[in-house]
């Protein structure tokens, strides 16, 4: 896609509208003119509005996933061999998610974290099918991290669940993370919490009854 392509300055400005304005209340009148495009160039280029928010948030999570495929990918090296800690797989995505999804000098988190929220409570059927859980990065990050539980027991581990209690937890940590308030014992207990928890959660299916 060129860059200065109509179908990528929709994506763009659909991405900030709806971050900003929530999804409902973006209309698609209000994405074409602040792309300088006609009215029908959404579902000309997607289809509807819907099918637009889904090839965004498709892209950004297929961006996400590559970063934090070469993040799991480095820790496994650093392991030599070894199943890295649970904790440490735990980090790498805290630190893939607040790395591409908070901007601390600025205080302000990426629109793309701001559309996750919105499309959860909004389109949360739309959420669910833009995230890949067997995209090489959230499929090799959940594969080590669950190494230790037993067969039987995978069905039952709940990953958009887990992923999402890690997001959630990630997200929290960035106001505190602002070169202006920073507040690293804050920061400190919200990754504690969260790799406790992560820890917690995967051993009570690789040991718990």
């Amino acid at each position: 896609m060129e860059q200065d392509s109509t179908p990528l300055r929709l994506l763009k400005n659909a991405e900030r509208l709806m971050a900003e304005k929530g999804i409902a209340a973006t209309s698609v009148r209000e994405i074409t003119e602040e792309s300088d495009a006609n009215v029908a160039a959404v579902n000309y280029y997607f289809g509807s509005k819907t099918a637009l928010l889904l090839d965004l948030l498709k892209s950004r999570f297929e961006h996400l996933d590559v970063a934090l495929l070469e993040r799991v990918s480095s820790v496994e090296a650093e392991a030599k061999s070894k199943t890295p800690p649970v904790r440490e797989l735990a980090k790498a995505y805290f630190d893939v998610i607040t790395a591409l999804g908070f901007n601390s000098t600025t205080g302000r988190l990426d629109p793309f974290i701001l559309l996750i929220q919105r499309a959860s409570a909004e389109q949360e059927a739309v959420l669910e099918q833009a995230q890949d859980y067997n995209a090489p990065g959230i499929a090799k990050l959940v594969n080590l991290m669950t190494t230790e539980v037993p067969a039987d027991r995978r069905a039952c581990l709940d990953v958009p669940m887990l992923i999402g209690m890690m997001f959630t937890a990630s997200v929290a940590a960035m106001p505190a993370m602002s070169s202006e308030n920073r507040n690293d014992i804050l920061v400190a207990a919200i990754k504690d919490f969260l790799f406790a928890g992560v820890e917690a959660y995967i051993a009570r299916f690789a040991h718990g009854t």
